[in-house]
């Protein structure tokens, strides 16, 4: 499974070229991990790398601009003491992730839609206790004990969709500042589940685009509003605060596998996140440095669940 994945990746990454409508926007590369908080529990690290295209054809005649983007990305997830071999029963599992993805973005000069397709595989397959040893090994830290106890292979599918808009409120403060509410919903057997959030920007020569978010929340970052044009040689410098409530229906991550029998625990049905990071960008060059916390997930839960994200793209 994992190498019919890579060979999708490589195929919505190469195709897109041979076309004539499409015309390469920038790349993406995110890590995120929670060992800047001196934690490695719940979601405990994460990747992806994309590149946004933008949709050519007609654009003069539209009232939006299109984008696709394409992605791979891997996560982890391991209970609080993972130098424990038995099962903790009172924890989550543990649990790899990957995927390949496919975003389908219209920008209107407020507004954002966002459909996201996902193709992956939750489990054994996805080779993540393998990746999660070597780095530890690497850097010195305690080896993970407790894989033999993770989520079964599992096929996953997931249908996402995001709105947003775009509210200058620049005239109530001294810099340039905007509100970017949004809503949307996850729907497949990885995740299902409600939202709806906020982010806060304030800085100098503000991004004009709809934002930075952590891979969790699905969007490719920094996609630009509508026919506004931004100067390469100026410095962009915006603080971000961000807020969002699911309402979760599914989470596999804690409910376990749809089909087999594995271990779970009883999930909270609303969480709530929050966030604050800075925005850079100079040339074609952007950076993000994001850090996220999330109130308990599951019942008896005793502790919260805290990450940093990076964030750097080239944008052409």
């Amino acid at each position: 499974m994992k190498k019919i994945l890579l060979q999708t990746l490589l195929l919505t990454q190469i195709l897109p070229l041979y076309s004539q409508e499409l015309e390469l926007q920038s790349m993406q590369f995110r890590t995120e991990n929670d060992g800047d908080f001196g934690t490695d529990r719940a979601y405990t690290y994460g990747s992806d790398i994309s590149v946004l295209y933008h949709k050519k054809q007609n654009q003069q005649f539209s009232n939006a601009q299109e984008y696709i983007s394409f992605s791979y990305a891997q996560k982890i997830y391991t209970p609080n003491d993972i130098e424990a071999k038995t099962l903790l029963q009172n924890d989550r599992p543990y649990a790899g992730y990957m995927y390949v993805q496919m975003g389908l973005y219209t920008s209107y000069k407020n507004e954002l839609d966002s459909f996201i397709f996902q193709l992956g595989m939750v489990g054994p397959s996805t080779k993540m206790e393998d990746v999660q040893k070597f780095v530890h090994s690497l850097i010195g830290s305690p080896q993970p004990k407790g894989w033999d106890n993770q989520l079964k292979d599992e096929p996953t599918f997931q249908v996402n969709y995001n709105h947003k808009k775009y509210i200058d409120i620049s005239q109530y403060f001294k810099k340039e500042a905007a509100l970017i509410p949004s809503y949307g919903f996850d729907l497949g057997n990885a995740s299902t589940k409600l939202y709806s959030g906020c982010l806060f920007r304030y800085g100098t020569h503000l991004p004009k685009d709809y934002g930075s978010y952590v891979i969790n929340n699905g969007d490719y970052n920094h996609i630009p509003r509508k026919d506004t044009l931004q100067s390469i040689k100026k410095w962009r410098i915006s603080f971000n605060l961000s807020l969002r409530v699911n309402a979760i229906a599914r989470d596999i991550f804690l409910d376990g596998n749809t089909f087999k029998d594995s271990h779970s625990v009883e999930k909270n049905n609303f969480t709530v996140q929050g966030g604050y990071g800075l925005s850079l960008r100079y040339g074609h060059y952007s950076f993000d440095y994001l850090r996220e916390h999330t109130t308990k997930e599951f019942k008896g839960q005793d502790y919260y669940s805290s990450y940093g994200s990076f964030i750097f793209a080239y944008n052409y």
